[in-house]
């Protein structure tokens, strides 16, 4: 087909890549004078499915508009040397398919980048109502002439979200690449939204931070663990990834579509990320001697140190939400005078933000208990007065004391970490901000189920209540504590900038 004009304007000048549908040619556009890629579907005799996929694709590629999208300028249908053809006019990308950068962990900051700008042209598609569906690395290129640049392309197998009346996919029939499908994709469930594409992102993102798509194995095998198995966490398969970003894609992996965050959240989260990274990378170039790569992590992890600050204006602001909160719970529930109930909420107050003031955020590494000393001292402390509390009162009921001191500590641990994580994924908060919170609400429930046992509740009521009332303590706390601490942001280890080098005249659309 090479030198044959297509639809009298295209002219074939080179073959530059192939996907599922068809050929994709570099043209020069005759009305215009310059190239153009070019997408061209045999049907033959007429193939009224793959017509109608490429009509879709025409039609959904046309509605969008976006810096981080390859335009779509024409398309049609022509006869060429005797063969029915369809063709998409698109733009010519001279850069290189993402998949060839993938198979080897890439660097954190050129991974947000790369996201941020995929993330954008997910938020215009879906606002256009519009699902992708086959969101992998092969349908995104690097554009070196906009700065290396990623764009999106292919929507060949995207449909508009809200054409419900025809499709090409039937259940039991699953349409795109395994390794990046979601479990609804995977099911073959006909009403794919947003949230399928936001999967792909994941899958994505696992890729291009550890250097592996989260499963692998045959379609097959690959599509059962999209719908079962959980993903490895990015911390036990690369040292140094910030783990509000191992939290994100764990999120977007999640396998209810409804828990996923949309493509405009994970946008403004990956944006937060990068700001978050620059700022210490500008405070690890504040050293008056180069250093070699083997230090730059220390550097980081000192420059980390500079988190105290706002880790000590946390602790202190926290420690005055739980002071007024006790406080008024005090005033609320008892015959006590105001004075005392202020001096003992001053008290706890003061008590909370001690604790975290001796026990600062630290720079976090995959290993490390992902709980506070103070949280901990503070879990133990409640276990062990409540079980001597009983046999105090009521030595008759020394089995009881006894289980609470074996078994109460760990259940207490367990359930501390239930609210740390409802704190992190709710509020979107780090680790350390959300052990505050915490350990906040731990005061809180104590003071709470103290007066309700003076006041002859149950021990079963006592129970629900402090059930309910510790995760709300909590997430009053850090709702209240200014910034929510967003510099508990765990540092990365650093690594060397890779050049990008513009890959060699090598356009390409799948």
């Amino acid at each position: 087909m090479y030198g044959t004009t297509v639809a009298g304007r295209y002219r074939l000048t080179e073959a530059i890549g192939s996907g599922g549908m068809g050929t994709v040619w570099r043209a020069e556009d005759l009305h215009k004078s310059h190239d153009i890629a070019l997408k061209i579907i045999p049907v033959g005799g007429g193939d009224p499915v793959r017509e109608a996929a490429f009509r879709r694709e025409a039609h959904v590629a046309a509605r969008l508009s976006h810096p981080h999208v390859v335009a779509v300028h024409d398309h049609g249908a022509a006869d060429v040397d005797g063969r029915r053809i369809l063709f998409l006019a698109m733009d010519l990308v001279d850069g290189q398919p993402l998949n060839t950068l993938t198979g080897r962990p890439r660097p954190v900051a050129e991974t947000l980048t790369w996201a941020i700008q995929i993330s954008k042209a997910l938020e215009a598609a879906h606002h256009c109502g519009i699902v992708h569906r086959d969101l992998k690395p092969s349908n995104i290129l690097i554009d070196p002439a906009s700065g290396g640049t990623a764009k999106l392309c292919d929507f060949g197998i995207a449909r508009l979200a809200d054409a419900t009346h025809h499709t090409l996919t039937v259940t039991g029939v699953a349409i795109g690449t395994p390794a990046y499908m979601s479990p609804e994709q995977a099911r073959g469930d006909t009403t794919l939204g947003a949230p399928s594409d936001l999967y792909s992102l994941g899958c994505l993102l696992h890729e291009l931070l550890a250097g592996s798509v989260p499963f692998t194995g045959t379609g097959w095998q690959v599509l059962n663990q999209h719908l079962n198995d959980a993903p490895a966490p990015l911390s036990a398969l690369r040292a140094g990834v910030p783990r509000e970003l191992e939290q994100l894609v764990l999120e977007l992996l999640d396998k209810n579509p409804d828990r996923r965050p949309t493509a405009a959240d994970t946008r403004t989260r990956l944006t937060q990320l990068r700001t978050a990274l620059a700022a210490f990378a500008d405070a690890s170039t504040a050293v008056p001697h180069p250093q070699p790569l083997t230090r730059v992590a220390t550097t980081i992890d000192r420059a980390a140190e500079g988190r105290e600050p706002r880790g000590r204006f946390a602790a202190v602001s926290a420690g005055a939400v739980t002071a007024a909160a006790i406080a008024v719970e005090l005033s609320l529930t008892t015959t006590l005078p105001n004075a005392w109930t202020t001096c003992l909420g001053s008290l706890a107050g003061l008590l909370l933000a001690v604790l975290y003031l001796l026990d600062p955020p630290q720079p976090a590494h995959p290993e490390q208990l992902r709980i506070t000393t103070a949280c901990l001292l503070t879990t133990l402390l409640l276990a062990g007065g409540t079980a001597l509390a009983v046999l105090v009162n009521a030595p008759r009921l020394w089995a009881s004391a006894l289980a609470i001191a074996v078994f109460g500590g760990p259940a207490l641990l367990a359930f501390a970490t239930g609210v740390r994580r409802l704190v992190e994924i709710s509020l979107h908060r780090s680790s350390w901000p959300a052990d505050l919170a915490t350990t906040a609400g731990i005061f809180h429930t104590a003071v709470v189920l103290l007066t309700g046992h003076h006041a002859g509740l149950s021990a079963a009521t006592l129970t629900a209540v402090g059930v309910v009332l510790w995760p709300a303590a909590a997430l009053f706390t850090a709702m209240l504590t200014p910034g929510g601490f967003r510099a508990g942001l765990a540092p990365p280890t650093r690594t060397g900038r890779v050049a990008h080098r513009p890959h060699a005249a090598q356009p390409r659309m799948p």
